[in-house]
C-alpha cells in the first residue's frame, strides 16, 4: 500500500479536531479561571500532527497524476501552510507569555482560513472546480424513448453518475475526461476509448468496464458504485453502433431485452403518475369497506395506487361517504357522481380530494355555483357536466380552470354562440357537446349483466342474465356458426355448447330500451401446446409473450391488467403449434377497442396452415377496415371460418391500423392492436 493511499483515512482529523478546539476556546473564553485542564492544547496537539500526516500522504497521492496542475499546486502549498500554522498555534497556546497570548485568537482565525481553502481546492480536485457552486445535474426525462437522443439522454445521465466523479476538469485520471462528446472521443492517455483491443475484440471502454472487479483497471474502480447489469448493455449497444452522437434511439437496431430496458428509462410526466409517485398503496380491504357501504373502487391502473371511486347512482350520497374517502384521499383521482344526489351543497364535501382528475357529474342537479367551487381544484382534467342545468356562465368559469382538457356538455342551457367563445378561450380543451340525443335516451333501464364462470369453455358453459329493475323484461340473441338471430325472451339459466356472441337487452312498458350487453363466449376443441410471436410487444404490454395467447383467459377492459398483449404500429405475427394433428374450421381472435387511448380493433387477418409443420399455405385472408368513429371501451372476438383440414401448425397475421384513423382526436399518431386469446375450433 503507498503511502499517497493514506490521504482520505488523515485529510479529515485535523479538520474535526481543530474546529472541536475552536469551539472550546469560545466555550471558555467567558468562564472563570481555570479556562480548561489543558484539553484544548491536547487537541492542538493531535490536530497538528494529524495536518502534517495528511499533508505528507497527500503529496505523495498528487504524484501519481491525473489531476488539475493549477488546483494541485494550490491545494499543496496552501496545506503546507495550514499545517505550519497549526503547529504555531500549538506553541503560542502553550506559551506564557503576553504577545503569544494576544498573538493566539487572530493566528487560529487565519488558521481556520487556511482551513478553509484547502478543503475548497481538495474538494475541486475530487469533484470539479466548480463543484461548490455549480447546478445541480438534471436527468433528462424522457416521456417517449423511442424519440430519445441515445447519447445525450440515455448514454451521458450514466456517465454523469458512474464515471465523472473521477474524469471531470479537476481529476482527470488517466488524462480521460468525460464531461463532453469533445472529451470522450479525445481519450486518454490510452488512446482512444473506442479503439478496438485485438485480443479482446472489443473496445477500450468497454474492456475497463467488463474486466473484473478486483483488477486495478477495472472501471469503476473497486469502492464506487458500480455499473448495472442494464447501463452495462445500454454502453454497450450505443459503443457497438459507433458510439453516435446523434443518433435516436429509434433509428438504431434493437433486441427484445434491449427493447424492455430501454422502456423502464421512459417516465410517465402525466398528473396521475406525478401523484402517484407521492402516495401510499390503497389497501383491498378498503376498496371492499367501499364496496359495503355502496361505493365501487378501481384501480386507475395496474403500477398506479390511485383508485377512481363510482357510487353507483346513488340517490342517497351524503357527507358520510366522503368523510369514508378522506383516509384515502389523496389517493383519489377520479369519482362518478352521475345520476346520484349531488348538488350545490355536497360539492364543499369535495374540497380534500385535491388530486381529483376526472369527474362525473351528468345528470346531477348543481348550478354554476359548484363550478366555481371546483376551479379550486388544480389537477382536474376531465369533467362530464352532460343533462345538467349550467349554462353560457358556467363556460366563462370553466375556461379558468388551469388543466382542463376534455368537456362534456350534452343537454345542458349552453348555447352555440358560449361554446364557440369558450374554444376560442380554451383551444386545448377537448368540448364534446354536439350528439344525437338517443345517444342519451331519457330512460334509466340500465343494460341487463351477462355472468358465466368463463368466456372460454371447452364442452359447454352456464349463462345467466341479470336484471334489477322490477317488472322489466330481456331479450337476448345468440348469435352462432346457427345464425339464430331471433331474440328469445330470458326466462333462466341456459346452456351455450358453441362459439357465441350473446346480445341482451331490456324492456319496460313505456320505456326506451335499454342499451345491449355484448358478451363473447368461446369454445376451445384444440389443445395448443406453444405460441412463438414474430416479433415482441410493446415492453409495457407484454403480459406472459405468447403464453398469454393460449391460457385461456381473456382480458377484461383494462388494458393494463395482464391479460392483454399490446402491440403499438406494428401488426402481429404468431406461429401456433397443437399438442397433436388437429382438425381445425375456426380461429376466434380476442381484441381490444379504447379509442381514447389509442387502441384500436384490428383491420385485417390472414391464416396458413401447415399439415407436417414445416411447409405452409394460405387459407384464408380477410379484410375488416378501419372502424367507425367510436369512444366506447369494447371486447370483440373475431371469428374467421373455413373448410376444416387437419393441421399441425397455424401461421396467423394480425393486421395493426398502424396508425390513428383521420376522425380520431389526433389522427396519424402511432395506434395500437390489444390481443387476448387464440382459440381453435
Amino acid at each position: 500500500m503507498q503511502l499517497g493511499n493514506l490521504h482520505p483515512l488523515f485529510v479529515h482529523l485535523p479538520i474535526g479536531i481543530l474546529i472541536l478546539a475552536f469551539l472550546m476556546e469560545l466555550y471558555y473564553k467567558n468562564r472563570p479561571d481555570p479556562k480548561d485542564n489543558g484539553t484544548v492544547l491536547f487537541a492542538l496537539g493531535i490536530g497538528s500532527l494529524s495536518a502534517l500526516f495528511s499533508v505528507a500522504s497527500g503529496w505523495f497521492l498528487g504524484d501519481g497524476g491525473g489531476y488539475d496542475e493549477t488546483l494541485l499546486f494550490n491545494h499543496r502549498w496552501i496545506a503546507v501552510a495550514f499545517a505550519v500554522g497549526s503547529l504555531l498555534l500549538y506553541f503560542l497556546k502553550k506559551s506564557n507569555g503576553k504577545q503569544a497570548q494576544r498573538a493566539y485568537f487572530p493566528a487560529f482565525i487565519v488558521v481556520l482560513v487556511l482551513l478553509t481553502l484547502t478543503g475548497h481546492y481538495g474538494g475541486s480536485l475530487t469533484h470539479g472546480e466548480d463543484f461548490l457552486f455549480q447546478e445541480e445535474y438534471e436527468k433528462p426525462v424522457i416521456e417517449d424513448v423511442g424519440k430519445a437522443m441515445v447519447f445525450s439522454e440515455i448514454v451521458q445521465p450514466v456517465l454523469q453518475q458512474k464515471c465523472v466523479s473521477c474524469h471531470n476538469q479537476g481529476k482527470s485520471k488517466g488524462e480521460l475526461l468525460l464531461t463532453s462528446k469533445k472529451e470522450l472521443l479525445a481519450g486518454g492517455e490510452s488512446g482512444s476509448l473506442f479503439d478496438s483491443l485485438e485480443v479482446q475484440q472489443t473496445s477500450r471502454f468497454m474492456h475497463h468496464l467488463k474486466l473484473p472487479i478486483e483488477d486495478e483497471a477495472h472501471m469503476p474502480p473497486k469502492g464506487k458504485v458500480q455499473l448495472t447489469s442494464d447501463e452495462m448493455q445500454l454502453l454497450e449497444w450505443w459503443v457497438q453502433n459507433q458510439n453516435c452522437f446523434d443518433c435516436v434511439t429509434k433509428d438504431l437496431p434493437r433486441t427484445a431485452k434491449l427493447d424492455a430496458i430501454l422502456a423502464s428509462l421512459e417516465k410517465d410526466t402525466s398528473t396521475r403518475a406525478l401523484i402517484a409517485e407521492n402516495v401510499d398503496e390503497v389497501p383491498l380491504e378498503f376498496i371492499a369497506l367501499l364496496a359495503q357501504n355502496k361505493m365501487s373502487a378501481q384501480l386507475v391502473a395496474e403500477n398506479m395506487p390511485l383508485i377512481s371511486v363510482n357510487f353507483m347512482k346513488r340517490k342517497d350520497v351524503s357527507e358520510a361517504d366522503f368523510d369514508l374517502l378522506k383516509k384515502y384521499k389523496k389517493n383519489v383521482v377520479g369519482m362518478n357522481l352521475g345520476y346520484t344526489n349531488f348538488n350545490d351543497t355536497l360539492v364543499k364535501q369535495l374540497k380534500p380530494f385535491k388530486n381529483l382528475t376526472k369527474l362525473q357529474l351528468q345528470q346531477t342537479d348543481i348550478s354554476n355555483e359548484t363550478v366555481e367551487q371546483l376551479a379550486k381544484f388544480d389537477n382536474l382534467e376531465f369533467i362530464n357536466l352532460f343533462g345538467t342545468e349550467l349554462d353560457d356562465s358556467a363556460l366563462e368559469t370553466l375556461a379558468k380552470y388551469p388543466n382542463l382538457k376534455t368537456l362534456f356538455i350534452w343537454r345542458t342551457k349552453m348555447t352555440e354562440e358560449g361554446i364557440l367563445a369558450f374554444k376560442g378561450q380554451s383551444d386545448n380543451v377537448r368540448v364534446q357537446g354536439q350528439i344525437a340525443d338517443s345517444v342519451f335516451a331519457a330512460s334509466s333501464l340500465s343494460p341487463p349483466t351477462i355472468l358465466a364462470d368463463n368466456e372460454i369453455f371447452k364442452d359447454s358453459v352456464e349463462v345467466s342474465i341479470e336484471q334489477f329493475f322490477e317488472g322489466a323484461k330481456v331479450y337476448y340473441v345468440a348469435e352462432n356458426a346457427k345464425n339464430d338471430t331471433l331474440p328469445k325472451e330470458y326466462a333462466g339459466p341456459f346452456y351455450l355448447n358453441e362459439t357465441t356472441t350473446l346480445k341482451a337487452y331490456a324492456t319496460l312498458e313505456d320505456w326506451e330500451p335499454s342499451e345491449p350487453s355484448f358478451a363473447n363466449f368461446l369454445k376451445s376443441k384444440a389443445q395448443i401446446s406453444e405460441v412463438s410471436l414474430v416479433r415482441a410487444p410493446h415492453p409495457k404490454y407484454a403480459a406472459k409473450g405468447g403464453k398469454t395467447l393460449m391460457d385461456l383467459r381473456r382480458g377484461t377492459t383494462n388494458f393494463v391488467d395482464g391479460n392483454w398483449l399490446g402491440f403499438e404500429a406494428q401488426h402481429m405475427t404468431a406461429t401456433i403449434e397443437f399438442k397433436e394433428q388437429t382438425v381445425v374450421s375456426n380461429v376466434s381472435v380476442g381484441s381490444l377497442s379504447i379509442p381514447n387511448n389509442w387502441i384500436f380493433f384490428p383491420v385485417g387477418y390472414t391464416v396458413w396452415g401447415s399439415e407436417d409443420g414445416n411447409t405452409f399455405s394460405k387459407i384464408k385472408t380477410v379484410k375488416v377496415g378501419i372502424q367507425k368513429p367510436s369512444v366506447i371501451i369494447e371486447r370483440k372476438a373475431y371469428n374467421i371460418d373455413f373448410d376444416p383440414r387437419p393441421l399441425k401448425k397455424v401461421r396467423l397475421l394480425v393486421e395493426s391500423p398502424l396508425k390513428n384513423p383521420d376522425w380520431h382526436a389526433v389522427p396519424g399518431g402511432n395506434s395500437f392492436i390489444f390481443l387476448d386469446e387464440l382459440v381453435f375450433n
